[in-house]
């Protein structure tokens, strides 16, 4: 059933609190007045951040005025197939750190307000100084916790990992020192692709590898193919799991995918206790088999975004063979763990049942398929049950007419929530919509071999 407080049909939604708690100490009620609401999500960003726009028919703003750190509480509800879909903002509070607009009207002003987390004004405002002990995820949840850090009351959702150890966090930001930590984490499958955010339900400290694990939570259809036609299902929400805007956003940036280590890369390391260096390489065609991909998490098989066995020139190299493409060095004394361009090895004991570095490349490969993988931009009726990091399959439909098909093997299939805009508008017919970014490291349907190749040529040298 799809329906609460009376809300009948996809995207309508029910405003049940927003009030500005002024500096001063007065609530002021904008629930009567409010006219847009906007709450941003992002996969690789720390923090949810909003803003909402009002009417200020009272000139309430001349009586309180706003100067950064007032509070909204804010609570809307939506249809969903549970009949409890809801953003509650009550209990932890939005923060208004700035105006970002002001129109003067006839009777008043719109009023726009920039708003953000408590955590991330605790982060600015502090620095974690103090060596910590135990596994990684455990070190991130203290600094999460803390009242001399981020100081967090919200939901924390992780998972183990085999890292961990001694590890001396000097005078940094506490997002900082999370993402320090985060490049180090990894499990006992090498998912080493560790990532703090934050969504409408709380923080999390998960691995791609986890994401994906837990598998596609909606099917959202782009068109109106033959196939994608449900029979016996209700309106409400068949308009639900409809596509109503996509753009695709990349196709596979070979350019900056080579740049940051997607397709091959080389890591030299520098053992500053035993005075050697050793040197390891990442190649895409032989570590995808590997990894698990959005497209396998189902039980399904899925492809490289790329011809891997393709001949790119007359040497017969392949896209994988490019190892200097991305060089990098670190340096480690196997004793401690070591910050950017700070050593500390004061400590007698391994820190890690992997060593960290052993995962450093394939962590670049899969930050660069983050960035540079396939991706659209989808606008669909608003549905609270989305966050970032969620999974949800697409439907495409075929281009060609009378193939026979109506399904887009290569485009369709599962596909990452990277960032989710949830907007709603009061004006006129209030509407809930989502706007979002979603990716893919792989596709259903492999691309044939068969590149042209380059030539080499025979270039001369004039001098003029």
């Amino acid at each position: 059933m799809i329906g609460q407080d009376g809300l009948q049909f996809a995207g309508a939604f029910k405003l049940s609190e927003c009030k500005l708690i002024t500096h001063t100490g007065p609530e002021v009620d904008l629930t009567q007045v409010i006219t847009e609401v906007n709450i941003y999500e992002e996969l690789q960003s720390h923090s949810l951040s909003a803003d909402i726009t009002f009417f200020d028919d009272k000139d309430a703003v001349s009586f309180y005025p706003i100067v950064g750190n007032e509070y909204v509480r804010l609570k809307i509800g939506t249809p969903d197939k549970t009949g409890e879909g809801q953003i509650n903002f009550t209990k932890h509070t939005f923060v208004v750190y700035k105006i970002s607009q002001k129109v003067d009207a006839q009777q008043g002003s719109f009023i726009s307000l920039k708003l953000t987390t408590q955590e991330i004004f605790n982060n600015v405002r502090r620095r974690v100084s103090q060596s910590y002990r135990g596994n990684f995820h455990e070190i991130v949840e203290k600094i999460f916790r803390d009242k001399n850090y981020l100081d967090s009351k919200k939901d924390f959702i992780t998972e183990e990992d085999t890292g961990g150890g001694a590890v001396l966090i000097p005078n940094m930001h506490p997002f900082d020192a999370i993402d320090m930590i985060s490049q180090k984490a990894a499990t006992d499958k090498n998912s080493s692709s560790f990532l703090f955010f934050e969504t409408t339900r709380g923080y999390k400290f998960l691995s791609l590898e986890k994401l994906f694990s837990i598998g596609s939570v909606f099917s959202l259809n782009v068109g109106q193919g033959a196939d994608f036609q449900k029979k016996n299902v209700n309106p409400q929400e068949q308009n639900l799991n409809l596509v109503e805007e996509n753009k695709m956003i990349s196709n596979n940036d070979i350019l900056n995918s080579t740049k940051t280590g997607l397709y091959a890369s080389k890591l030299i390391i520098h053992d500053i206790h035993n005075k050697s260096y050793s040197v390891k390489t990442f190649s895409y065609k032989n570590e995808f088999n590997k990894n698990v991909d959005v497209e396998n998490l189902s039980g399904g098989k899925g492809h490289p975004l790329f011809p891997l066995d393709s001949i790119l020139n007359e040497d017969e190299n392949k896209i994988s063979d490019f190892n200097d493409a991305l060089l990098t060095v670190q340096s480690t004394d196997r004793t401690s763990f070591i910050s950017p361009n700070t050593v500390y090895p004061n400590y007698n004991k391994p820190i890690s049942k992997v060593n960290p570095e052993e995962n450093t490349l394939n962590r670049f490969h899969k930050f660069s398929m983050l960035n540079n993988g396939l991706a659209h931009f989808l606008e669909i009726v608003g549905n609270t049950a989305l966050e970032v990091g969620d999974i949800v399959t697409l439907s495409f439909p075929k281009n060609q007419k009378n193939s026979g098909e109506f399904r887009d093997e290569k485009l369709s299939g599962n596909y990452l929530i990277t960032k989710l805009r949830h907007f709603f508008s009061f004006a006129g017919d209030a509407k809930h919509r989502i706007g979002m970014e979603v990716v893919k490291d792989s596709v259903g349907q492999g691309y044939p071999n068969g590149l042209p190749v380059t030539p080499k040529g025979t270039g001369k040298t004039r001098f003029v």
